[in-house]
């Protein structure tokens, strides 16, 4: 295929799901792509490799690369289970670094660190390097891995703790094998003491090392500055509330490909797949709990109902669907709904928020 916009010689530096995704699509429309990548290993930044059921939108996770599909869950709020569903098909826990060797099969990669002022003698650079370039708000995720006997083979168990903006996660990965993990918008000492509650709740044996990071969590900045684009964590494509990063970053490589080869504009794509819309429902969530005593967290998250609970991790929240949301649950929606930039609850449910 042609190559559009004039650029042939296109430099990516980093190889996470935004840098990946956007070289294999760019090598199989013609272009020239170098990917620059640091890190000894891909995929070493420490990830529970959950992916909704909408990813399919965005790429065919292939086989390979599958460890666990998700057939159920159970929400925890406090000690109690809020929420609980088996039997649909919810997502898929990948291995990461399968699915970027995938991704980059064919793909020059140069493994060495470098930033974009440094390069030259391309037509476009792209900036992938995912958190410690985004300027935004940001997280921190702790995560172990580990053998445990009380873990349904295709089920997620999520842990709201309402003494934090956050939550924790135990994601099974085959054979007994789990990921556990705590994340949010608090200090390194209250999640590790978290976390470590986590183990012995689970019972969790056999475990590795503790592995941090932080997360982006304030939603998205602007994707062109000085002559580079940014993608993936580096432009902000995190879900802020859940901290689903893979898909929202594939998106943006989605939507900076057909932008360079004249299909949409960068924006129009984000909106066509919904993560504008939903990274601001997540955000407008997140305001409404950080302003929240850990009581009115806990009551917030009690009283969720379960469809508006799955549409939003999942990232499928619609404008049809929040009309309805806003119908259906009037007394929930109006505590968030104010916090949503952007959104008028008036204009949603025809009535004074």
């Amino acid at each position: 295929m042609s190559t559009g916009g004039g650029f042939r010689r296109v430099a990516i530096v980093g190889a996470g799901p935004a840098g990946a995704y956007l070289a294999r699509l760019l090598v199989d429309d013609g272009f020239e792509v170098k990917v620059f990548e640091g890190a000894p290993r891909l995929a070493s930044k420490p990830c529970g490799g959950g992916l909704p059921f909408s990813v399919e939108r965005v790429l065919r996770v292939p086989e390979e690369s599958v460890l666990v599909k998700v057939k159920g869950y159970k929400v925890y709020v406090g000690a109690k289970v809020s929420k609980e569903s088996h039997g649909k098909f919810y997502g898929y826990i990948v291995d990461k670094e399968s699915l970027l060797k995938y991704l980059l099969e064919g793909v020059e990669v140069v493994r060495k660190w470098t930033s974009p002022e440094k390069l030259q003698d391309f037509d476009l650079i792209v900036d992938a390097r995912g958190h410690p370039v985004y300027s935004g708000k940001k997280a921190l995720a702790l995560q172990v891995e580990g053998m445990s006997e009380e873990i349904v083979e295709d089920e997620i168990q999520i842990y709201f703790f309402p003494e934090i903006v956050g939550y924790a996660w135990v994601f099974p990965t085959g054979d007994k094998r789990v990921k556990a993990g705590v994340g949010g918008l608090a200090e390194h000492d209250v999640l590790q003491r978290l976390l470590n509650d986590l183990i012995r709740r689970i019972r969790l044996r056999e475990i590795t090392g503790v592995k941090g990071s932080p997360i982006a969590s304030g939603g998205l900045l602007g994707h062109y500055s000085d002559g580079v684009y940014r993608i993936g964590e580096a432009l902000g494509a995190v879900m802020p509330l859940s901290g689903e990063g893979i898909r929202p970053s594939m998106i943006t490589a989605v939507a900076l490909h057909r932008d360079l080869t004249g299909q949409a504009s960068f924006n129009r794509t984000i909106s066509s797949f919904g993560l504008d819309l939903n990274l601001k429902v997540q955000l407008g969530i997140l305001r409404f709990l950080e302003e929240s005593p850990p009581s009115g967290r806990a009551a917030l998250l009690e009283r969720a109902p379960q469809e508006i609970l799955e549409r939003v991790t999942a990232g499928t929240v619609t404008l049809s669907f929040l009309v309805e949301a806003a119908a259906r649950w009037p007394g929930f929606f109006s505590k968030i709904a104010g916090k949503v930039t952007g959104l008028n609850i008036k204009q949603l449910t025809g009535k004074s928020d």
